[in-house]
């Protein structure tokens, strides 16, 4: 299989190490980063390469350059407003099950497209979170899992460079939340290790490059989660039903 990672631009490679010192060195928006000159000398590529990988990272929002200033942390706007989505009614059954239909479509072709965009850093760190959750499964630790496996989710989203699949991804992670905290969801023990193994199933498949195994594996996990909720429902009806009383 041809990995289309390898023909990536030297621009977008460029972009990406100088997010890297963003995030490495704690800077804010609104500080200041080396000239054009120095940015390519410090990432050992042509002036040109540094002025296209500033010019996307200025498009993306990431940077901002000011007239005989010079260039700045931005802050990027790349998250829909959650008023778009309205609320969702976490004791309405049926719109617990829209919410898992959603996930399957979108986290699915995120997947997808995730195996084919992730850069080599963002198949490390899918994997250690993949990791941390079967951790976290191993010692029984549902706060830890629970965090893990938001962080591996959003992860995925921003492997898949899309904005708005990224952006959904969130807001549907806020509502699955929600979901959990009324006690809707699969139970501990056995469903955490089954979602942590699928987490590295998921992993696996974007760090081979390969998007129709990404997305099976990410729709198989939505799946299997639909399946715990459900059964999660019908523990809660049952134990909600008072039994018929004796025979006399």
């Amino acid at each position: 299989m041809t990995d289309e990672r390898a023909y990536r631009p030297g621009y977008q490679i460029a972009a990406e190490r100088i997010l890297a010192h963003i995030r490495s060195a704690g800077l804010n928006p609104g500080d200041r980063l080396p000239t054009e000159k120095q940015l390519a000398a410090d990432l050992g590529v042509s002036h040109t390469v540094a002025r296209e990988a500033v010019k996307l990272l200025c498009a993306r929002g990431h940077l901002t350059v000011r007239k005989r200033a010079g260039i700045f942390v931005g802050q990027p706007e790349d998250r829909l407003p959650p008023e778009v989505w309205g609320s969702l009614l976490v004791e309405n059954l049926e719109h617990v099950e829209m919410l898992f239909e959603c996930r399957r479509t979108v986290e699915g072709q995120t997947a997808a497209l995730a195996a084919q965009r992730a850069t080599p850093l963002q198949v490390r760190a899918l994997r250690e979170l993949a990791e941390r959750t079967l951790s976290a499964a191993h010692d029984d630790d549902p706060a830890a899992f629970a965090e893990s496996d938001e962080r591996f989710h959003q992860a995925l989203a921003e492997a898949a460079h899309n904005t708005f699949l990224a952006s959904i991804v969130e807001t549907v992670t806020t509502l699955k939340r929600r979901v959990l905290t009324v006690g809707l969801g699969d139970e501990p023990g056995a469903g955490m290790r089954r979602g942590a193994s699928e987490h590295q199933a998921v992993a696996n498949a974007v760090a081979d490059g390969d998007p129709a195994a990404a997305e099976s594996a990410m729709r198989l996990h939505i799946d299997n989660a639909l399946a715990g909720y459900r059964a999660e429902v019908q523990r809660n009806l049952f134990a909600a039903t008072p039994s018929p009383p004796a025979a006399r």
